[in-house]
């Protein structure tokens, strides 16, 4: 971690609180990041490219293509020529995979947020859930699409 990030974290804003608490449920669950969240998109979203994960992740397409060959030598992910376009690959995620996406999530959701009472949780849930789909939008009008 490096030391503007300390700061951050320091200084009582609610992107510093938000960085201190992404760390500690980074810490607390474990394993890689981007991997956790590549499996918990395949598996809300089914088949998607290389492309689409990378987009939506913003992920550097070298950086991705090494992850997901190590996700596939681990049998969580398979990847597949995309029918309609040779040139493109498809992942998805295998049985082990579905398992890892799933298992998870209610234990985490428990213990990471164990301070909270069900009420909380639910109205945190619906503030993330707002400031994610403000970004998305945000990133869309960016992007011009």
């Amino acid at each position: 971690m490096d030391s503007e990030q300390c700061r951050c974290e320091e200084d009582g804003t609610l992107h510093g609180l938000f960085l201190k608490c992404s760390n500690i449920i980074s810490r607390r669950i474990g394993g890689n990041a981007s991997r956790r969240r590549i499996i918990a998109l395949l598996d809300e979203r089914g088949e998607l490219t290389q492309r689409d994960i990378q987009e939506l992740l913003g992920i550097q397409a070298g950086s991705l293509s090494e992850l997901v060959a190590r996700m596939e030598k681990f049998g969580v992910i398979t990847r597949k020529p995309d029918e309609a376009d040779r040139r493109r690959i498809v992942l998805a995620l295998t049985e082990l995979g579905r398992e890892r996406a799933r298992e998870p999530r209610e234990m985490n959701d428990e213990r990471l947020f164990a301070a909270l009472t069900p009420q909380e949780r639910q109205e945190l849930g619906r503030m993330l859930r707002k400031i994610a789909d403000a970004h998305a939008k945000w990133k869309q009008e960016v992007d011009g699409k």
